[in-house]
């Protein structure tokens, strides 16, 4: 049996010392959050992808008495994404959640779909994982995601 040592990167970083290229991103994920349709938890999710373009696309998730068919905000706006833009790449994500003090991480299933977008534009992408006071930050979703699903 051999041990395999896995060891993502990701870096806290004050708010206020995030790269000022990235403060509009980080804003626009926090003003997504008023999007989120979420009566039943308060569990309120915004979403902002940069495109290579200059373009931030916006989404938030949408809840449904029924839990199992309630959409994520990052799926949201990866179909925006793809569907509005078919031809940009995607440079950076900003995720905030407006109910807690740290940055939360998106679940499975959106790490995935991530994954399956990186594959598809040929790049890893720049994460920022909003909190009230500090954000984690990485490049590639493979540092959340370790042994991540792949085609062999």
């Amino acid at each position: 049996m051999r041990k395999i040592i896995i060891e993502p990167t990701v870096f806290e970083i004050e708010n206020d010392k995030i790269d000022a290229k990235y403060s509009l991103l980080i804003s626009k994920s926090m003003e997504a959050t008023k999007l989120s349709y979420s009566p039943y938890s308060e569990f309120k999710v915004g979403c902002a992808i940069l495109l290579d373009n200059g373009e931030i696309v916006l989404g938030a998730n949408q809840e449904n008495a029924s839990y199992p068919i309630c959409i994520c905000a990052e799926g949201i706006t990866l179909g925006a994404v793809s569907t509005q833009f078919p031809s940009q790449k995607i440079i950076a994500v900003a995720i905030h959640v407006s109910n807690l003090e740290v940055p939360a991480s998106p679940c499975g299933l959106c790490r995935q779909s991530f994954l399956e977008y990186e594959k598809r534009m040929g790049t890893s992408f720049e994460y920022f994982l909003v909190g009230k006071k500090h954000t984690f930050y990485f490049n590639g979703i493979e540092n959340i995601l370790p042994l991540a699903f792949k085609e062999l």
